[in-house]
């Protein structure tokens, strides 16, 4: 199952198993929830929840560092 790495305005970021950001935002429970556009180079989206923004959101390759 994919993996995703939250993180909210005021907390450290932290890992999330979904099949897609909008899974995301159904376990976070944020109903309302938008995610932006990814920003080139980092992958970060913009949570959006109404007109505040509630944090940021990017899909985490697990195996970005392997080494063969």
């Amino acid at each position: 199952m994919p993996q995703f790495e939250v993180q909210p305005a005021d907390q450290s970021s932290r890992f999330v198993r979904a099949r897609s950001m909008e899974d995301v935002l159904r376990q976070l429970e944020l109903v309302d929830g938008v995610v932006g556009e990814p920003e080139a180079g980092s992958g970060w989206c913009a949570v959006m929840v109404g007109e505040e923004l509630w944090g940021r959101i990017r899909p985490r390759d697990r195996m970005r560092f392997r080494r063969d």
